[in-house]
């Protein structure tokens, strides 16, 4: 809204002096100038902060949001209207001089919840396509598409069921060559009539099966890897982005393998790991999915929340688990030896998990682990509230995204369909 201030001298007389008109917005306010003087700083009382003030001040400004700055003047205690965006209110409240942070607490959480909207908002990334489409070439971002949006069309969805399965079909390998019906090195020959050397000689050739199927599981991988960072818009950001670089170190195991020997393998068993994270990656063909895509949004906007639970679990740990040793020392049947090992009850008490193998005898140790099972129980339920309204925020705000991106799709297509006529 544009801000014009126009003054007018009436010619008031002499009494009448003190009496100033404002008109904001077309809506007329009379107040007098020891009632603007109550705030010095403000724009009204440097205005009126002369030997002749003006008679009437003219502000074309939103007229609903002076009324409660006037009534700020009169009370020194400010409030806002509900039904207006908080930004507005700040923008005006700027304007005329007011601080915001001089906002009643009655009306604290309406005037900063827009504010805070705005940042929530704001933490939602646009994806590498919205950000540099217009400098790449109409294949590369229709191959970028087929691999990393699986909403785009009906073949990157066959992609995306194609990757799933081969994800799902290469941990499933891995898992059946640990078993030790498969791998001889782990298979016991107890049997005296040659009956178990049979069946290793029978099973013999499913870890060549299972070989040739994690092959195939490699070429796909490395040809879904390579298209993916060949088309991505952005180099950087796919390199940096954390299931990229688990889907590349997912690859090593596999390239130690088939390139190196069994020999190398070993040495390096601790990538085999990388293997079973890269289930993971069904999370990033899911990243365009609207619950996944507000769930994401929401751990990390509860980020700060959720890290201090761990600090308060620790701290309850070492507190309660202090308070059972002392409790049960001097009983016979002295299970808590030392406090590491009451740390270990602790634990388990407050994450009300209850494995049974350590639990109090005495009187003393049970009113501590009736005390220990109330604080776990609150420590768990704790975060949820704060989780449960984020999650609200950003399936509001996605929502809004999405409505508004399709309106300007419609808008964009009709302009372009009316240019064309």
């Amino acid at each position: 809204m544009m801000s014009s201030v126009g003054v007018f001298s009436l010619g008031a007389s002499e009494g009448s002096s003190e009496k100033i008109v404002i008109n904001v917005g077309g809506v007329k306010h009379e107040t007098h100038k020891s009632t603007l003087m109550t705030l010095p700083g403000s724009r009204l009382a440097q205005l009126v902060d002369t030997e002749e003030p003006p008679s009437e001040l003219f502000f074309d400004r939103h007229p609903e949001v002076f009324t409660h700055v006037l009534q700020y003047y009169r009370s020194l205690k400010l409030h806002c209207p509900t039904n207006l965006c908080g930004v507005l209110l700040e923008e005006e409240f700027d304007f005329w001089g007011i601080s915001g942070t001089d906002v009643e607490p009655c009306c604290w959480a309406a005037f900063r919840q827009n504010k805070d909207a705005i940042k929530a908002s704001a933490q939602i990334d646009p994806s590498v396509m919205e950000n540099e489409q217009s400098s790449h070439k109409a294949w590369q971002l229709k191959i970028w598409a087929l691999f990393d949006n699986p909403l785009s069309s009906v073949r990157a969805k066959v992609i995306a069921v194609v990757s799933l399965f081969f994800i799902l079909l290469s941990i499933t390998a891995f898992s059946l060559q640990t078993h030790p019906a498969i791998n001889p090195h782990q298979m016991y020959v107890v049997s005296a009539d040659n009956s178990s050397e049979n069946f290793i000689e029978n099973v013999s050739v499913l870890p060549r099966v299972l070989d040739a199927v994690e092959l195939v599981c490699l070429i796909w991988f490395v040809f879904e890897f390579v298209m993916r960072a060949v088309s991505c818009p952005s180099k950087p950001r796919f390199f940096m982005n954390i299931m990229n670089i688990v889907d590349l170190l997912a690859l090593f195991p596999w390239l130690f393998q088939w390139c190196s020997g069994t020999y190398c393998m070993q040495a390096l068993g601790f990538l085999h790991v990388m293997r079973c994270i890269r289930i993971l990656h069904v999370f990033s063909l899911m990243q365009h999915v609207f619950g996944v895509r507000v769930l994401k949004h929401t751990l990390r906007a509860s980020a700060t929340a959720l890290c201090t639970v761990p600090l308060m679990l620790f701290s309850c740990t070492l507190i309660f688990g202090t308070m059972a040793y002392y409790a049960e020392f001097k009983h016979i049947d002295f299970s808590f030896i030392d406090i590491p090992s009451s740390c270990w009850w602790a634990v388990v008490t407050l994450t009300t998990v209850g494995y049974g193998d350590m639990y109090p005898i005495t009187v003393p140790g049970k009113c501590v682990a009736i005390l220990c099972a109330m604080v776990g129980v609150l420590l768990i339920i704790l975060p949820v509230p704060i989780i449960v309204s984020e999650f609200i925020k950003f399936n509001s705000l996605l929502k809004t995204k999405y409505s508004m991106a399709r309106k300007k799709e419609k808008i964009s297509v009709h302009t372009a369909s009316s240019s064309s006529t």
